[in-house]
């Protein structure tokens, strides 16, 4: 049972829902008042999240507005919209690519819906950052018209959680009375990992791309793999298209250890070679693809390290960013092993900045129904 930690909404609140692969991050955040905000997590499969958010938020009052994060939903961009059927229905249509959120999202909207039908409800994506990336950065060598219904290019996810980076080393560079960065790396390292590249304010490339699994190894994701040997899989070991895909999805990437789970605490306890293995893999795909971005930036001046295990994880982020030195970056080892919140990791004397940048979602969230709200959109 999950009553002892109720979610209590009123009607001055808006809901902020975010539904991860294996998580259920809500918020309530007063819209008028001094009201604090309040925020809860579950962890579990998606039928567990399901009953979290059926047990977890007291329904004896409706919050005004109710706001969810949405990985896939195709070419969209950072603007909140309406949750209408129209919309809807696209985002059941891209849940193909993303199996692993769109169905648990649209389950807890159906919910929601069911319990608070007159409460409007929003939808803000993971992928709009990465609207207006370069063609460069967004095609694939395939003939364009294979899938027409879901057209190829690279989507991009995480953007809530690069662009609230983003917004962190700015200001934190500023406070620092340090010049803000023109080329940044953002690194996000959670269960998911992705990594992206801004000249500025506009992302140049990142390392997701049609569906979350592509580019880094992450927690029981693969990443990048050679289709070649996907291929091979199919077609001279017997695997169907359903095993092959729940491989990929919930069976590889640190959870390939025998019996792994896929958590980077466990694998830097063990004494296991393959856990070892493992760890040396997934910290060389990380620093490979900061040289990737290195070379789209020309150059670089800081490097933002954040989710579950880069803000948690001190031995992570020495074993990747400890071995750029190549590049200008000089971390601080006995800053790396303090830090906590949002913190500085690089020497004084580096020539590349690094900042540990814990992700708030839910800050980006609500920026963008309030944009929206104050351009007239509320309703």
């Amino acid at each position: 049972m999950l009553t002892h930690t109720t979610l209590t909404c009123s009607a001055q609140d808006i809901l902020l829902c975010n539904a991860g692969s294996t998580t259920l991050k809500l918020q309530c955040r007063p819209l008028e008042g001094d009201a604090p905000i309040r925020e809860r997590v579950f962890s579990g499969s998606p039928e567990t999240l399901l009953e979290a958010l059926n047990q977890g938020v007291s329904a004896r009052e409706a919050p005004r507005v109710i706001v969810h994060r949405i990985v896939h939903a195709g070419a969209v961009t950072e603007k909140a919209r309406l949750l209408d059927e129209e919309l809807l229905a696209t985002i059941v249509h891209w849940g193909v690519l993303a199996p692993l959120h769109n169905p648990l999202a649209v389950s807890l909207i159906d919910c929601l819906r069911q319990r608070w039908p007159q409460t409007p409800q929003y939808a803000v994506f993971d992928s709009g950052l990465y609207a207006g990336l370069p063609d460069v950065a967004t095609q694939y060598a395939l003939p364009a018209s294979l899938s027409p219904r879901w057209p190829l290019r690279r989507y991009g996810f995480h953007g809530l959680a690069h662009r609230n980076q983003w917004r962190q080393v700015r200001a934190a560079s500023q406070a620092a009375g340090l010049p803000v960065p023109e080329r940044l790396v953002s690194l996000h390292l959670g269960g998911g990992c992705s990594l992206s590249c801004w000249q500025g304010a506009c992302v140049l490339d990142t390392s997701m791309g049609y569906t979350p699994l592509e580019g880094l190894v992450m927690s029981t994701r693969a990443g990048s793999v050679d289709p070649g040997l996907l291929l091979h899989l199919l077609q001279h070991e017997d695997m169907s298209v359903q095993e092959l895909s729940a491989l990929l999805a919930t069976q590889s990437g640190l959870a390939s250890l025998d019996g792994g789970d896929g958590d980077v605490r466990r694998l830097l306890e063990s004494t296991e070679p393959r856990a070892e293995a493992l760890l040396a893999l997934y910290c060389q795909q990380i620093r490979k693809g900061i040289g990737a971005a290195v070379a789209v930036l020309g150059g670089l001046d800081a490097i933002s390290i954040g989710g579950g295990v880069g803000e948690h994880q001190p031995r992570v982020r020495e074993r990747v960013l400890g071995e750029l030195a190549a590049f200008g970056v000089q971390l601080d080892a006995g800053r790396n092993d303090r830090a906590s919140g949002l913190s500085r990791l690089h020497e004084d004397g580096s020539a590349v900045a690094l900042w540990l940048t814990p992700v708030h979602e839910f800050d980006e969230m609500f920026r963008q129904w309030e944009t929206l709200a104050g351009s007239g959109g509320r309703k």
